[in-house]
């Protein structure tokens, strides 16, 4: 009996599974030789691409902060040999003493800020710790032999650079952390330039809402503002517009009443207008509400001082 399978353009026999080789997995691709080569979707490349970029910039980071710390460690070192006129290896002792428990104090804070207490005694004391390392290093390089400002003014920023660029990774760190328990503001409503200089008061009164209610989205600041006006059109005339259709009058009511149905039932009554309840009702299952932005739940505490669950 003759092969009846199909054979592909390129004389391979085409796998049962469909016609570009799907697997019974449902694995899209080319054969390999040692079995298939899955292809990667958008979205596994994206998150590669941003997983590459983020793991180069730390090494960058990494990089910069070492040789910053190591900057700021030989002038610690010879602050301590030629002022405090140290020995080896007491004199390493300086920068252990200034800029690694400034280092050890960042993570002081991060520790603290994971167990959802207050970091704001190893935040003071690493500041403390960066002015004295700065000042040490300052005027060992200004009183030396053959120092100069511009060197006192590089040795001391070194100590201050070495702490900065380590807190700003502490910073990232304990924001990621913030956001995954709901501790972080989503982000304002950002509005284009041409509508600021075209409807200046109109976007600040809809830029203004998405502060008081953490709205991100520009178009639902927007709505919140335009039913304003609108509420506020129907109340200057005492009544409703005339030709109004009995729904976007439901409409225009609840939004007045912010969707409280008896209210806007009340509303409508008191301009001449009366509907039944179970329309009103209706109207307001099929009319979108603009929310402000959902209350994150309140996490327990995960620090030492959280009460142990029964």
């Amino acid at each position: 009996m003759a092969n009846m399978t199909p054979v592909a353009p390129g004389g391979v026999a085409a796998a049962p599974g469909g016609v570009d080789g799907d697997a019974e997995g449902g694995r899209s691709g080319a054969r390999g030789v040692f079995g298939w080569r899955s292809e990667r979707t958008a979205e596994e490349k994206a998150a590669r691409q941003a997983k590459r970029v983020t793991l180069t910039g730390y090494a960058l980071l990494l990089v910069v902060v070492g040789i910053a710390a190591a900057m700021s460690w030989n002038g610690l070192v010879g602050f301590g040999t030629d002022v405090l006129h140290l020995k080896a290896p007491w004199a390493y002792g300086v920068p252990v003493s200034l800029d690694v428990a400034a280092m050890l104090c960042g993570f002081l804070s991060l520790r603290a800020v994971i167990a959802h207490d207050s970091a704001a005694g190893p935040r003071l004391l690493t500041f403390f710790l960066v002015v004295g390392s700065a000042g040490a290093n300052y005027y060992n390089a200004d009183t030396e032999p053959g120092g100069s400002t511009a060197a006192a003014l590089y040795f001391g920023a070194m100590s201050v650079l070495s702490w900065w660029l380590f807190d700003v990774v502490l910073r990232q760190i304990r924001r990621t952390m913030l956001r995954r328990i709901g501790a972080v503001e989503r982000p304002l409503a950002r509005f284009r330039i041409v509508r600021w200089l075209r409807y200046p008061r109109e976007t600040f009164e809809a830029w203004s809402l998405s502060v008081r209610y953490g709205l991100t989205r520009p178009e639902d600041a927007l709505a919140r503002v335009w039913q304003a006006q609108q509420v506020k059109e129907v109340e200057d005339l005492n009544g409703l517009p005339e030709g109004i259709t009995k729904a976007d009058a439901v409409r225009l009511a609840l939004s007045a009443k912010e969707g409280d149905v008896p209210a806007a039932l009340e509303w409508l009554k008191d301009r001449g207008m009366t509907v039944d309840r179970s329309y009103a009702y209706d109207i307001a299952k099929k009319t979108p509400r603009v929310d402000p932005a959902p209350v994150p739940p309140q996490l327990p505490a995960t620090g030492a001082h959280s009460a142990p669950t029964p």
